[in-house]
């Protein structure tokens, strides 16, 4: 697939219509999602019939949107009226939401095109699409392999070449994750940069949805067209989003706590030649000391199992969702009937336990004790940021992992999203880099996470660590019959 910039060259020029981009597409996942299984869910029709009215409009002499045709797909827990938004839960098969999230709708208005719904584990929980209620997601650089997750799909379709965007979200990882493990940027925005009106809430003081691209300007656009206030968001900022920046001066750290905990030695190699590759270009690159981010994520397992019981709490089974034939006396029995049938362990284990957390007996309260030390974390960063201007740091301790190599709760899945928690925690923007592919010719990721509104700051040092490196997004089409 054609980058963004590409593609409205090419319409610009009339090499190509927005109705044949779609036809193109529609073409390219019909051949290679069977196999990279990304989509539960596609449009064509209301693509198509969008990409009409676009070639229509400037075909009588109208503006060019700023993303005039381009096909973006959409994780599953993103509402869009008029198609059905399941979470990848049999809870909610058959629901239509009345709505659309705000940063489809942005996108749509800036012209781009729906064109479907990628897979995801059951309501945002898990780290690999394995876990959702459809069928696995697969690794489109090696399908023994997992994707990562929750937005598993989203990249899996990004880094398999079917679309040049995706949407993600992410509360812990579930962008950048997947990114890493499927060879593509993915971006977590500051918290309350793009609106998380319609997207499903997860644990809400860290959802966040993100683009994933293979390409760092095609993510710029598609950031510039969602960020801003939204009158539907509360929490979204006000401050207008900066481009981005040239590293000229800048101190990098690299957190050795981060170092210690890689276990992989290709990852541990490849983060330490990049730092290098960063001082001969005249950036400066430090150690520098943080907290073990083992910490970050017992405050994470602290906080977000609480939020996430309170905000799925709604998925009863009374006003929409599944809902249970039989007979009860309570409607206690009703919701627990509902709830065992329509919900996956995963997801009932967490709510199980955010219950707790929520209702605390003896003198342990650890949700508090959790929002204190996240407090705490958000001050340590604070003052990181006053010496450097970003963080470098791997994005995972391992590459992928092989599909079913173990269950969903094992110790290396709970861990491969250690690296991203901090930054979700405090609600600092963070960006996964592609950095090339290991002996087994599986991605490799950094991470980059910088201070409060800064991703016009990350773009800059990924846009030179691409040019000096030689390493770029690892998009597998290598299939594809002719370029489009």
């Amino acid at each position: 697939m054609l980058t963004v910039r590409e593609l409205l060259l090419r319409q610009d020029k009339g090499d190509i219509s927005a109705e044949e981009i779609i036809s193109e597409c529609q073409k390219e996942v019909s051949i290679r999602d069977p196999l990279i299984k990304g989509f539960i869910y596609t449009s064509w029709q209301r693509a198509r019939e969008k990409a009409r009215q676009i070639d229509q409009d400037r075909a009588r002499g109208g503006d060019r949107p700023p993303l005039a045709g381009i096909p973006v797909a959409i994780k599953d827990n993103l509402a869009r009226s008029g198609e059905p938004m399941t979470c990848c839960s049999r809870f909610l098969k058959g629901f239509y939401p009345g709505y659309t999230a705000t940063a489809v709708s942005r996108l749509e208005k800036a012209g781009a095109i729906i064109i479907g719904r990628t897979n995801m584990d059951e309501l945002a929980m898990g780290s690999s699409t394995e876990n959702s209620c459809y069928f696995p997601t697969h690794n489109p650089h090696n399908p023994d392999y997992v994707p990562g997750g929750s937005s598993g799909g989203a990249a899996a379709v990004v880094g398999g070449g079917l679309v040049p965007l995706s949407l993600g979200s992410e509360t812990g990882g579930s962008i950048r994750q997947p990114a890493a493990f499927c060879g593509v940027y993915g971006l977590r925005p500051t918290y309350g940069r793009v609106s998380r009106f319609g997207l499903t809430a997860y644990a809400s003081s860290l959802d966040q949805v993100g683009p994933l691209s293979g390409n760092l300007e095609d993510l710029w656009l598609v950031l510039k067209e969602m960020a801003g206030p939204d009158e539907l968001d509360a929490t979204t900022l006000k401050e207008p989003l900066k481009g981005p920046e040239d590293p000229d001066d800048w101190r990098i750290g690299l957190p050795r706590e981060y170092l210690e905990h890689i276990q992989d030695p290709e990852i541990s190699r490849r983060v330490q030649e990049i730092a290098a590759e960063l001082e001969k270009a005249g950036v400066v690159v430090e150690e520098i000391s943080l907290s073990d981010p083992t910490r970050a994520l017992a405050i994470y397992s602290s906080i977000v199992p609480a939020e996430a019981s309170s905000n799925l709490a709604r998925l009863d089974g009374i006003r929409y969702g599944l809902q249970s034939d039989n007979n009860y006396e309570t409607w206690e029995q009703f919701i627990r009937e509902n709830r065992g049938k329509g919900l996956g362990e995963e997801v009932r284990n967490r709510i199980i336990l955010g219950t707790k957390l929520l209702n605390p007996e003896g003198e342990e309260d650890f949700l508090a004790r959790g929002q204190q030390a996240r407090r705490e974390l958000k001050e340590e960063m604070q003052a990181i940021f006053k010496e450097f201007d970003l963080i470098l740091s791997p994005a995972t301790p391992t590459p992928s992992f092989k599909m079913g190599s173990s269950p969903e709760h094992s110790l290396q899945r709970f861990m491969s999203d250690i690296f991203a928690i901090p930054a979700s925690l405090t609600g600092l923007p963070a960006l996964t880099v592609p950095a090339g592919l290991n002996s087994k010719k599986l991605p490799l990721a950094i991470q980059l996470m910088g201070p409060w509104g800064s991703e016009g700051r990350l773009l800059g040092l990924a846009r030179l660590l691409e040019r000096i490196t030689g390493y770029g997004p690892v998009v597998n089409d290598t299939e594809r019959e002719e370029p489009l």
